[in-house]
């Protein structure tokens, strides 16, 4: 069994799409506290949400900055309703390989 089945995220990560792209419509943004480390303040970050997922992922600018120009908007009030692309890219973060996920612009089925 994988560690992310014995150990599930409430949020997707990169992982979560299995080396796949796949085609989402945003549904809609929520702000949510989080706690980046354990002992830390709880912070809040904004979360994405999409019509066909269970899981939202959380928004760092990189992401954030893709679906903008994916959706032709920088306003997130315009983003509901928008479909975009997106992937795994694997990315290096403190010195440990990850997966993130990125956003492109979706095609037109």
């Amino acid at each position: 069994m994988k560690l992310n089945q014995l150990f599930p995220s409430k949020y997707a990560t990169g992982q979560d799409l299995a080396g796949k792209s796949v085609a989402l419509t945003i549904s809609h943004l929520r702000s949510e506290k989080m706690i980046p480390t354990p002992g830390a303040s709880p912070v809040d970050k904004w979360v994405v949400y999409f019509k066909e997922a269970q899981k939202g992922i959380v928004l760092s600018k990189t992401l954030a900055t893709q679906i903008a120009q994916a959706v032709g908007s920088d306003d997130t009030d315009a983003w509901p309703g928008k479909r975009v692309m997106l992937y795994p890219e694997e990315v290096t973060v403190a010195g440990k390989p990850r997966t993130a996920i990125r956003a492109r612009k979706a095609i037109q089925e």
